[in-house]
């Protein structure tokens, strides 16, 4: 292995609560009575993109427009929230300090903006250093977001490295489809909030993957 992929903010903390709340305070900021249970957002996750869920959730009673306000009014609240600091996910830390030491390169390998990677930078500022990592992406390196595989191959292009040298990381099976699609080995490293079937290419703790790198 040359290179680990971690896939998404999940993957390195919880943060699916904090996204629900920042959902429903956005909502509510909106003027709607919208509210989503955590029964509702589980089902919502598996299918990638903030925005997309809005809409899907309008059923069409909302703009394009519309949904990008609300969403970037929920990016606001997230952000807001996450400055308080937030806790890495188990392992992630024995992960990224292993590869370090034995030169393995590192990307963070998201379709997320930027605005979400500088807030999360800086609520695990006294456990994770973002310059760690030798490639982070956001939604604005790929036309197509996940669980279109696009942010894979770009990783891998800019890494010039071939599938079979890349193991990744993601948080949903959803998500861990993109990876797949570009022949990328990839464990899934659920979430609280993700809904799994029968992955066989799971892990419960990164210290685990650490151990084997």
């Amino acid at each position: 292995m040359k290179a680990l992929f971690i896939g998404s903010i999940g993957v390195i903390a919880e943060t699916s609560e904090l996204q629900r709340q920042a959902y429903n305070a956005a909502f509510s900021a909106s003027g709607l009575d919208w509210y989503w249970s955590v029964a509702n957002y589980c089902e919502m996750l598996k299918n990638p993109g903030g925005r997309g869920r809005i809409a899907s959730f309008s059923n069409g009673a909302l703009s394009p427009d519309e949904v990008a306000k609300i969403h970037a009014k929920k990016e606001a609240i997230f952000n807001e929230y996450l400055q308080h600091g937030i806790a890495p996910r188990p392992g992630v830390v024995d992960c990224i300090s292993k590869c370090k030491e034995t030169g393995i390169r590192l990307g963070f390998i998201t379709t997320t903006t930027q605005h979400n990677i500088n807030g999360l930078s800086v609520a695990l500022k006294d456990s994770v250093d973002f310059n760690d990592f030798d490639l982070i992406t956001t939604k604005d390196n790929v036309a197509a977001e996940k669980p279109v595989g696009d942010i894979y191959r770009y990783a891998l292009e800019q890494f010039r490295l071939q599938p079979n040298e890349v193991i990744a990381v993601e948080d949903t099976e959803v998500n861990q489809s993109a990876a797949l699609q570009e022949d990328v080995l990839c464990y899934l490293f659920a979430g609280d909030y993700a809904a799994t079937t029968h992955n066989l290419n799971a892990i419960n703790n990164m210290k685990i993957l650490a151990q084997q790198i």
